[in-house]
């Protein structure tokens, strides 16, 4: 997971809200398209892909409006735009992960803040994502399934391309600096890799 740069709501979403009557959450395009924006079109847990387009006639991918503090048993929250992420479709070999595994379940730590991510440490042998904070790490592995195979398989695959291609080039400090940059940041479409974090994790070691 990366940090999300969580942004202002947008104004659609707020005069919604302003709309008498409307108190029960109902999604609307703008709120879907700001989220993406400031996700970079990566899932808010796993950083997968997610479609541009709800159903993107060139995938079977779909993806969710998720909110962190689900919204069942906290609707003071639930229109609240800070609680509120895009996810992927959450299946994988029809194994759930992220939002589909979380249901109605709360995690604790907070996606915008830099705290989780200075927690955070992958295996590059393996894909496995894991926090030193014990709280979180459990969140991680047995509400959201993180370190779902597939998931886990796809972050190490990722990995492994960026260390041939350094292999290539020898690994000079300004091509790893020149990597990781193009990982950090948002593409010209305004998208960040998917599976970024573990990629991210491994160069700033190598700096």
């Amino acid at each position: 997971m990366i940090k999300i740069n969580k942004g202002h709501e947008p104004l659609a979403w707020t005069q919604k809200k302003e709309t008498p009557g409307f108190t029960l959450y109902e999604p609307i395009p703008e709120l879907r398209d700001a989220l993406l924006k400031e996700q970079g079109y990566i899932c808010a847990y796993c950083m997968r892909r997610i479609p541009v387009t709800k159903r993107d006639p060139n995938t079977t991918e779909t993806s969710k409006i998720e909110h962190i503090k689900c919204r069942e048993f906290n609707q003071d929250l639930q229109l609240d735009y800070d609680n509120m992420v895009i996810c992927c479709s959450g299946n994988l070999n029809n194994k759930p992960h992220c939002d589909k595994s979380k249901d109605n379940a709360d995690i604790s730590f907070d996606l915008f803040k830099p705290f989780l991510q200075n927690s955070i440490s992958y295996s590059s042998k393996s894909g496995l994502i894991k926090s030193s904070n014990p709280v979180w790490n459990n969140e991680m592995n047995n509400i959201l399934n993180l370190n779902h195979s597939l998931l886990t398989y796809n972050r190490k695959e990722a990995l492994e391309g960026v260390i041939k291609r350094l292999d290539k080039k020898r690994w000079t400090p300004a091509e790893v600096r020149n990597e990781l940059q193009k990982w950090e940041n948002l593409d010209r479409s305004g998208k960040y890799k998917q599976y970024c974090g573990i990629i991210i994790s491994f160069l700033k070691k190598k700096k």
